[in-house]
């Protein structure tokens, strides 16, 4: 039997260094902010996710009944013939050359090539509309039939224009077109107003029989239009996409700007989600070459997607519509 006091003591713990420790305080933060910083935007993570993927499929929640047409079809139906894009660059060139002595030539290391939308539409008999999208170096179509839009009864009001001149944004900008010259600041003409971006009077009236109408008066064009006070008639999947974009902080102050707050959350929540998602993984010894790989490959995949865009999205003159 062995006597106790004669047994050797079990070594104590070996301490951890100060450095060990706190490498491993911060990874517990990095894991702790990674996981509530989710549980706090996890619905707005799932809305623009949603909402996102339905841009690209309109289909999805809409009645919307779609048929494909073959280039030959078309072609059978209409005489259509598919559009050849390096012969009509040829045709615009020789346009170009012939007003001006620039004496232009095609590049031939850009092949020409069509972009946008080539879309008809009509509306249909029962309400709805029928659009037609062509490929035009194809040749094919698509035709679909969109259902009938939720409506609602227009206020006898709606179309109105109401003359407030003092209250219009062609009277905001009488009063400040010597704003900038007054702070310093050199311009090559007064302020004007945005073509396009107008502010809104919004406010409830109730009719004689009690009838809640919400009020929409155009600080721009004085014009006044409504709906019935109540729930809105847009389709679920179209209101996920109108929250998709509804961004900027409103002057204003209301329910949108907290919106737009948890939309910035929600943004800096997937940055740090990319960056503590590197940290644990590079924690995690055993993944490390696979994970390294994969990082290679989603990098590169980038890369080459955004970078093809980015130069489709700029090749002509861009020019910003808001402020």
């Amino acid at each position: 039997m062995t006597n106790p006091a004669s047994a050797k003591e079990a070594p104590p713990p070996r301490a951890e260094p100060p450095r060990r420790r706190g490498y491993g305080a911060v990874m517990k933060f990095v894991r702790r902010l990674h996981m509530y910083l989710g549980l706090l935007v996890f619905p707005w993570v799932l809305l623009f996710g949603l909402s996102g993927a339905l841009f690209n499929h309109p289909q999805i929640g809409r009645d919307i009944e779609e048929r494909d047409l073959s280039a030959a079809e078309l072609s059978t139906l209409t005489g259509m013939k598919p559009w050849d894009p390096n012969e009509i660059a040829q045709k615009v060139v020789g346009q170009i050359n012939a007003g001006s002595p620039g004496g232009y030539a095609l590049d031939p290391g850009a092949p020409s090539s069509f972009s946008g939308w080539p879309l008809l539409a009509t509306p249909s008999r029962a309400g709805g509309r029928h659009v037609l999208i062509l490929s035009l170096d194809g040749g094919g179509a698509t035709v679909s039939t969109h259902a009938p839009e939720p409506k609602s009864d227009p206020p006898p009001f709606a179309g109105a224009t109401i003359e407030l001149p003092e209250y219009k944004m062609a009277a905001v900008q009488e009063q400040v077109k010597e704003l900038l010259p007054k702070l310093g600041i050199d311009a090559e003409g007064p302020l004007r107003a945005h073509p396009k971006v107008h502010p809104e009077l919004r406010f409830r009236v109730r009719d004689q029989s009690g009838r809640a109408w919400n009020v929409v008066y155009d600080l721009g064009s004085g014009q006044i239009d409504g709906r019935p006070a109540g729930p809105g008639q847009l389709r679920f999947v179209e209101l996920l996409e109108k929250l998709h974009t509804t961004h900027h902080f409103p002057v204003h102050g209301d329910m949108a700007w907290f919106f737009a707050l948890f939309a910035d959350i929600t943004g800096i929540t997937l940055v740090v989600w990319a960056l503590s998602g590197l940290a644990m993984w590079w924690q995690m010894k055993p993944t490390r070459v696979l994970g390294a790989l994969a990082i290679m490959i989603a990098v590169a995949a980038a890369a080459f997607v955004m970078r093809g865009t980015a130069s489709e999205v700029q090749f002509g003159r861009v020019q910003g519509d808001g402020p």
